[in-house]
């Protein structure tokens, strides 16, 4: 499967901010999946919350090319309230 391991301090619980989301996704997720089939972004097991701000500078790039729903039926997160949480936030 197509899929990115994030890598981030082990000290972070939540995920905030346009702008850090631009950067971790610039940093490791862009151009290292393809975007027009599955893909999976597996985050830290610490992660307990993302911010809607995150989540909106994270995933622009991938909405902008390929559109919010095909970023839904495409993207999978192993944790399911995580990944709602991410769906929720990105309409």
């Amino acid at each position: 499967m197509n899929k990115v391991n994030l890598n981030l301090d082990k000290k972070l619980t939540n995920l905030a901010g346009y702008d850090f989301g631009v950067k971790i996704y610039e940093e490791q997720v862009n151009n290292k999946l393809n975007l027009n089939e599955k893909f999976e972004i597996v985050f830290p097991d610490e992660i307990r919350m993302i911010a809607s701000s995150f989540v909106q500078g994270f995933f622009a790039d991938i909405v902008k090319q390929i559109g919010l729903k095909a970023t839904e039926e495409n993207l999978v997160v192993s944790n399911e309230k995580l990944r709602n949480s991410i769906i929720k936030k990105l309409q």
